[in-house]
């Protein structure tokens, strides 16, 4: 099968979107398939305001397809993100036997609406541009980009119930294709007694919508209490100024910032740890809380994205509502209290997600692929 892979994504297989690209195209080339991709360098630099970008990424996304098809010939599969998709599905030929795949990484509706709550709760203020642009520009290519798609992969039943609801697809037509980890956090994933002791781990970009609000009114709180335990923001992609001065004086000096390293040093980082608070208020899936259940790194989650599917209360982990900086400060100190309790968690996690591969997710991916085929007699 030959697959192209397209999204306006930075050139970054550190940040989880590109990961995504990066790991099927690994895992395709592996299964035998012919797969490229094109990333934000190759749909063209400009514009760089983002206002107008959104406007032209479907188009720019149509002229570097037709680039690469001359150069390497036609494909099957054009797998597309969000609305870049736009144009590919609008005005492929009736004969054409490419098979247009809608991706999703998240619903951009619901981060909108949950943008909208964050302005509702005083975290910012969302100008006129985000208010009417995003929506009748960004939000409308979106939603007609699916409708246009052969076929529609989201990551959460959230994500897919909204789609039907909304009629871009019949639920036939929607596959629910979750992310999977590197065999290399599987391949000697740490046991039980593995030795750890840093404390609090928050992995991801510093954003209202990973919860940072609540996350650093929980540990403001937790020092205040007399905690002493150490929390690691790793990976927050913003100066460290930014992230230390949402923070308590006091919280600061047990603070430890590091910036995006590499995967090697994020396994390190999930296995030298005590817990990971994973506060969002919306997500597509939530990697690193995938991430950290294969290294046996108990969890403090929202139940937003996988969360939903992985973690169930006492069982996988301790879940808390979105948006309640007192419910987290509770759990993540009852779990730096409690280390069998850390423990008959993270073993159970662990056993739930220990086949949640990259190479599991690629395979869903190529059947949801052969599916567009068939439906259009070209297999």
């Amino acid at each position: 099968m030959r697959i192209l892979l397209v999204g306006d994504y930075p050139n970054d297989p550190r940040l989880g979107s590109t990961k995504v690209f990066v790991k099927l195209q690994e895992e395709f080339r592996a299964l035998g398939h012919t797969c490229d991709m094109l990333l934000a360098d190759e749909l063209g630099a400009r514009p760089r305001n983002r206002f107008a970008r959104w406007l032209v990424e479907p188009i720019a996304a149509l002229a570097a397809v037709r680039r690469a098809v001359r150069k390497a010939g036609p494909y099957d599969i054009v797998d597309v993100a969000s609305a870049e998709g736009l144009w590919l599905a609008a005005l492929r030929r009736a004969r054409d036997s490419t098979r247009i795949i809608a991706r999703s990484n998240g619903l951009e509706h619901l981060n909108y609406q949950r943008m909208l709550d964050d302005d509702r709760a005083g975290l910012w203020k969302k100008p006129l541009t985000r208010r009417w642009w995003y929506p009748a520009v960004r939000l409308s290519q979106v939603a007609l980009a699916a409708r246009l798609a052969d076929r529609l992969i989201v990551l959460n039943d959230v994500d897919r119930e909204f789609a039907v609801s909304h009629r871009w697809k019949p639920s036939a037509a929607i596959d629910l294709v979750g992310h999977g980890v590197s065999t290399r956090f599987l391949a000697d994933a740490p046991t039980a007694d593995q030795p750890r002791g840093r404390g609090i781990l928050f992995c991801g970009t510093w954003d209202h919508m990973k919860g940072i609000h609540y996350l650093a009114a929980a540990f403001s709180n937790l020092v205040l209490q007399g905690r002493t335990s150490n929390l690691t923001i790793l990976g927050g992609g913003v100066p460290e100024a930014s992230i230390r001065a949402a923070f308590s004086a006091d919280a600061q000096r047990h603070l430890t910032v590091v910036d995006r390293v590499s995967e090697a040093d994020v396994i390190a980082a999930y296995r030298a740890h005590d817990v990971m608070a994973f506060p969002s208020s919306y997500e597509g899936f939530g990697m690193v809380l995938l991430e950290a259940m294969t290294q046996r790194l108990p969890v403090v989650s929202t139940p937003v994205g996988c969360a939903r599917a992985l973690v169930t209360h006492e069982r996988t982990g301790l879940v808390v509502p979105c948006r309640d900086a007192g419910a987290l400060a509770a759990a993540l100190g009852r779990m730096l209290d409690d280390r069998a309790l850390r423990t008959s968690l993270a073993e159970r996690a662990f056993a739930l997600v220990r086949d949640m591969t990259w190479t599991r997710a690629a395979v869903a991916t190529l059947a949801v692929y052969e599916r567009a085929l068939e439906a259009n007699g070209h297999r």
